[in-house]
């Protein structure tokens, strides 16, 4: 039977309030409070005041109008909420009230973007100053004015940005901790904050990395335990890489937490102990943000050519010199004139040359990590790769020890529908995947083994 909302008494079947307290049938309680891991950024816009001082207030409201929009935009398209706007100021939530696995770092990633973004539109005459700052809140109902997440470490943040120089991004100690490995953080530094007598200890933010996100405690080394069979096969995967001259796929696909990135972790470990050591590069899919199509693509370049997440339009095509429309990959504005379908094929183009080059020198090993949030157009490109290096393989002459970074032939299209669906379905969240592309004989097929572990499976098709 069934029971009213407010105070559990039974209902008839055909009653439209409850017979006890008169309470609509149907009526939500209100939300009740709940305690939290979140991340908060709290941003606030230099300059401002001056500029209000020099002209009309209407060109003022329109100024600050644009600043809201473009904040409030970069702030959703990292997955975050914004709590409000005080003047000039902004408040944002990572984590609350929708659980985010990796809120933190959605939010080191959506302060890098606004200061882009600033910058695009004002040039030099604003700057930000940001604090971001992680811990535990208790989320409660939004009241007009005023905040729906409370907690000291939403007073620690709001220190921070205070603490922070025009263009400079603080980040609270427990921040960096949860993000080691994603970010680069300059010294350890305390600053001197209102209500905290011993200061506030943060990191300034220098920018996003692109190397593999380390996992579990600093300073440990974790076991490797029951996975020995499918490092096995990996590393029989790379070795005939090496002595057959031909590509290789191969796609590790389970639940969260069954182990994937652990087992890539130990064959990167193993790569880099071999003769020629490999030329290895990772890239990670994004699950969050838009223009983000070619992500892991661009961390492979930034790697590659030692870009740096601030550096100018200017110098990155100067790093890119010899293959200007690898710049696509970068969100660089190339190709002006061209149809969309040329400027596609250009970049798939220049995807190919850098790969040929890099095949020349020694065997290259290319880790996607995330792939089950792929986009259509970078399986597409995927799949030019894998058609461009088969090919190419199957016609060149023997020159030494060589691996791409493509797939056997059909690879692509064959695990497409199963990504596809992982980043379409909402329930299955947990399940994540990640690719390592090697090379590989074309006859010989990786077989899915009848004491593989559950959950994690190799998939490789010639």
């Amino acid at each position: 039977m069934a029971a009213c909302s407010q105070c559990g008494t039974a209902l008839p079947v055909d009653a439209h309030f409850c017979p006890a307290c008169a309470a609509p049938v149907g009526q939500r309680p209100p939300p009740a409070e709940e305690r939290k891991l979140a991340t908060v950024l709290f941003a606030d816009l230099v300059g401002s005041t001056a500029a209000a001082d020099s002209q009309d207030p209407e060109r003022t409201r329109l100024l600050l109008d644009r600043f809201y929009d473009a904040m409030a935009a970069e702030i959703e398209r990292a997955g975050g909420t914004v709590e409000k706007f005080v003047g000039d100021a902004v408040m944002a939530a990572f984590g609350a009230p929708a659980a985010l696995e990796d809120h933190a770092e959605r939010a080191l990633h959506a302060a890098l973007a606004m200061h882009r973004t600033l910058r695009e539109l004002f040039g030099d005459r604003l700057a930000l100053r940001i604090g971001v700052n992680t811990g535990e809140v208790v989320i409660g109902r939004a009241r007009e004015g005023s905040s729906f997440v409370t907690g000291d470490m939403v007073n620690i943040a709001a220190r921070l940005e205070e603490a922070a120089t025009p263009g400079q991004i603080l980040v609270g100690e427990r921040t960096a901790t949860v993000v080691r490995g994603a970010f680069e953080f300059g010294e350890p530094e305390t600053v001197t904050a209102k209500g905290k007598p011993e200061g506030v200890a943060c990191h300034r933010l220098v920018r996003a990395l692109s190397l593999m996100r380390p996992r579990g405690i600093g300073g440990l080394r974790p076991a490797f335990v029951g996975r020995e069979d499918e490092l096995r096969r990996l590393r029989d995967a790379y070795r005939s890489t090496v002595s057959e001259l031909r590509p290789q796929l191969v796609a590790i696909v389970g639940d969260a937490g069954v182990g994937k990135t652990r087992l890539v972790r130990e064959l990167w470990a193993w790569l880099a102990e071999q003769q020629p050591q490999p030329l290895q590069r990772t890239g990670r899919c994004l699950s969050h943000g838009q223009g983000v199509t070619y992500w892991p693509l661009a961390e492979v370049l930034r790697e590659h050519f030692g870009i740096l997440e601030g550096d100018p339009p200017q110098v990155v095509s100067d790093r890119l010199e010899a293959h200007p429309f690898l710049g696509l990959t970068l969100g660089l504005s190339v190709g002006q004139g061209l149809h969309p379908l040329v400027t596609r094929e250009r970049l798939h183009d220049s995807w190919l040359q850098l790969l040929d080059e890099l095949v020349d020198e020694r065997p290259v090993v290319l880790l996607i990590e995330d792939v089950h949030w792929a986009e259509d157009d970078l399986l597409d490109l995927l799949s030019t790769l894998e058609e461009h290096v088969r090919g190419r393989c199957s016609s060149s002459p023997r020159r030494g020890p060589r691996s791409t970074t493509c797939t056997p032939a059909g690879a692509v299209g064959q695990l497409r529908p199963c990504f596809a669906s992982r980043r379409s379905t909402s329930a299955t969240p947990g399940c994540c995947s990640t690719s390592c592309s090697v090379s590989r004989s074309p006859n010989r097929c990786a077989r899915r083994s009848s004491s593989e572990p559950r959950g994690t499976r190799s998939s490789s098709r010639s």
